[in-house]
């Protein structure tokens, strides 16, 4: 259960860093399911510019069985409840990899932005909570966010574009459409500045859809792996929209989730 204050440190901030959440044992055991799924074709897995490296994967719920049990354990799903104050479903699931001097950049950018306009999301009633699979330094490449950012909404509204010139694959690139601009980043950072969000492996991080946020490129020799689990409310349907992203995506199933009993390892 989240606190009090940090609740409020969440709601004033638009971030919240909670250190070792999770031991060891159950980070390694993460970490050889995603290697699993790198190796694993599924729609859902992106490359880096390069086309060799792994990007992203999406939809690990459904196709990982340790993070089908992790995005019902009360570290992350009680405390989604709480600061959604509703029961919730995921929304999406997935793993960035920043590989070790081939992890590139995410520019900076609001999740609603896009989940809004594109995905039909009618308010930001979601919540993004990140587990370090690896120690997040200054210098592999660690999430980045503006402090309080996410008070005013979305600031750069994802456009649509004309049938047939994108696809989903575009939005989750190293070159982001819907990326903040200087003008608007000048705008963002005038009452606050960047901050880096570095940590151990097995800590939590959780963060608002509207917080201003991104990342550099890796220049160390080790990985800066994250497993983000976007937790939607259940009050919060998706509308219709054109050509919508696929299930592993944005997930339109609106069952709410339950706890499951012990740990990650069961």
């Amino acid at each position: 259960m989240l606190t009090e204050s940090q609740i409020t440190e969440y709601r004033s901030e638009g971030f919240l860093l909670l250190e070792d959440v999770f031991d060891t044992g159950d980070i390694a055991a993460l970490r050889r399911e995603v290697t699993d799924l790198y190796g694993t074709e599924h729609p859902g897995r992106i490359f880096e510019e390069d086309g060799t490296t792994v990007r992203g994967i999406h939809g690990c719920h459904t196709t990982g069985a340790l993070f089908s049990r992790l995005v019902r354990l009360p570290e992350l799903l009680t405390a989604a409840e709480q600061l959604l104050e509703s029961k919730v479903h995921v929304f999406q699931c997935k793993v960035n990899a920043k590989k070790a001097l081939r992890g590139e950049v995410w520019q900076w950018h609001q999740d609603y932005s896009v989940w809004g306009p594109k995905d039909g999301m009618p308010e930001p009633r979601a919540v993004n909570v990140a587990l370090l699979l690896d120690d997040a330094t200054e210098h592999n490449g660690p999430l980045l966010v503006v402090p309080g950012s996410h008070r005013n909404g979305a600031i750069a509204p994802w456009r649509p574009e004309p049938e047939g010139t994108s696809r989903w694959e575009a939005d989750l690139s190293a070159k982001l459409k819907f990326a903040l601009d200087a003008e608007q980043m000048a705008k963002v950072t005038a009452e606050s500045e960047i901050r880096s969000v570095v940590g151990r492996a097995g800590s939590l991080l959780f963060f608002h859809p509207c917080i201003a946020h991104g990342s550099g490129a890796n220049m160390a020799p080790t990985d800066r792996t994250m497993a983000f689990v976007s937790y939607n409310s259940v009050d919060n349907e998706l509308r219709e929209v054109p050509r919508p992203r696929p299930e592993f995506v944005a997930s339109r199933d609106y069952r709410p989730l339950e706890l499951v009993d012990g740990g990650l390892i069961a």
